[in-house]
Formats: C-alpha cells, structure tokens, sequence
C-alpha cells in the first residue's frame, strides 16, 4: 500500500511539472504572437517586449480572459508622433482579435523632438528654426517675433483629449519684453492643440506632466478595442 502510495505520488508531481511546463510553453507561444503582431502594425523599437502574467495562463484562455499585459518599448511611433519609455498595461484581455480589454492604462514621455515638430504643424510661428527644449521640469520654446529671439515657457495641459499650451514667462536675453509682444506670442500659441494620432477609439490622454528631460503622458481607456493595433 505504501509502494502504491509512493507511486502514485510521484506521478501527481510528474502531472504536475509537466502541466506546468506546457503552461509556460504556451505562454511564451502567446507573447511571441502578440509581439509579433503588434510589430505588423505598430513601429517598435527592436527590444520590445510583452509579458503575461497570472498563473496558470491556460485556464485564463480558456476563460477567454487574461488577467493582465504589459508591455514596454524604448519608443513608439504613432503616425509620426514619437513616443519614449512606453510602459503598457491592460487587464482582461480577450486573447484574440480584436482584442477586447477592460482596462488600458499607458504611461509614456513624449520629447523635446516630438514636441517641436507637432508644435511646427499645429501653429502658424515665425522663425525657422523652431526650438523646442525639456529640462529641470520646463518646457521652452525659442522663437523669433518681430526681429527678437525670445525664450517662452511653456505649460502643457489637457484640453479635449490633446495636448494645450499655457504660455508662461516671456523673455528675451534674460530681460523682459513688453506686454504687447507678450500678447501677441499668447495669441499664436492660445489655440494650438497636439493631437496624439493613431489611438484606439476609447483611449485618452488622461495625466500631463513636465518631468526633467521630457513631458510624461498618460494614457487610459475602458472596454478598449486592440484590433487597429495588433490585429
């Protein structure tokens, strides 16, 4: 009896490293596929990754739900909009196309670069070059109005899903300008707003904030359709 025992238990061990080990298999199988198609319609960055967790994954499939995906890439690039340090988590996910997800939540940095040249399509600025620079948690923009190259500060803000410009100081060589170029820079810049392209129909940019060296851009949406993007 203790033989049987003995035998029986070693098998319920063997079933169960085996079990776990086609778990893991078809996990790593899921995250491949997923990456590789998200590759198809999205431009990546070359160690770009995507994991899976909860355990075991084979039950969440075959409750047509994952627990959670997240993803990062060093950047992404949306219809020409680059994106920086993105970091993608989605909870209950649907593990085919179109790739229903209750939940969306992406946290990303948008650059001075990316800044500067969405900012050149959206306002009508004089001056060329048009600089755009992050740093110790300031926006500024260098631009030419009325023969003075002026620095500007720059406030980013959410205003209807985009990205707005609340202007700041206004200076030119350290010194102060008069108010009536100052209103006339708050003129160009009052209307402007960045749209960020290419986004899933229920996904908004929801957090904007100045960090050291870019503009740090959260992104979130509920019962959000993946399809476009990966599939």
């Amino acid at each position: 009896m203790r033989r049987l025992a003995s035998v029986v238990l070693v098998l319920l061990v063997v079933l169960a490293v085996v079990g776990t080990v086609v778990d893991r298999v078809a996990v790593a199988r899921t995250e491949d596929r997923l990456l590789a198609e998200a590759r198809e319609q999205l431009e990546l960055a070359p160690d770009a990754d995507v994991e899976i967790d909860g355990f075991p994954f084979l039950t969440q499939v075959v409750a047509g739900r994952l627990a959670e995906v997240r993803g990062t890439t060093p950047t992404l690039l949306l219809e020409g909009f680059e994106l920086h340090d993105v970091r993608v988590a989605l909870r209950g996910v649907a593990p085919e196309a179109p790739y229903p997800a209750e939940t969306v939540e992406i946290n990303a940095e948008v650059p001075a670069a990316t800044l500067q040249s969405a900012l050149r399509d959206a306002a009508d600025l004089p001056g060329d070059p048009l600089r755009v620079d992050v740093a110790d948690g300031l926006v500024q923009l260098g631009v030419e109005v009325a023969g003075l190259d002026l620095a500007v500060v720059l406030d980013p803000v959410l205003v209807d899903g985009a990205i707005g410009l609340e202007l700041g100081e206004v200076s030119v060589g350290g010194g102060s300008v008069p108010q009536d170029l100052v209103d006339v820079v708050g003129g160009l810049l009052g209307d402007v707003r960045i749209d960020i392209p290419g986004l899933p129909e229920g996904l908004v940019p929801t957090r904007l904030e100045v960090g050291r060296d870019a503009v740090e851009l959260r992104l979130q949406g509920s019962d959000v359709e993946l399809g476009e993007w990966v599939g």
